[in-house]
């Protein structure tokens, strides 16, 4: 029983999982240089570290365990995808 009405080699996109494996690094990249430049400047400047948070926060579309979870999904959604049986 299939309940999502998807072929057995499909995979469904998920919240984590992005479209491609270069998209998620870059949001990777986009998270990890927010992060921590964000709690370099948290002395002088507070809300600047707190807006820099939150671009951090929506990069790995929630904390940095979500994006790694996420990379996992779409590193297995491509390697499914470029391994299934014709």
């Amino acid at each position: 029983m299939n309940p999502m009405n998807l072929s057995p080699t499909a995979s469904p996109k998920t919240m984590f999982a992005s479209d491609g494996l270069v998209e998620h690094l870059v949001r990777g990249i986009v998270g990890i240089s927010a992060l921590s430049y964000a709690i370099s400047i948290s002395v002088p400047h507070p809300f600047y570290s707190l807006a820099l948070a939150g671009v951090s926060m929506v990069a790995f579309r929630g904390c940095p365990i979500c994006w790694t979870i996420g990379l996992v999904e779409t590193t297995y959604r491509m390697f499914k995808r470029h391994h299934a049986a014709p």
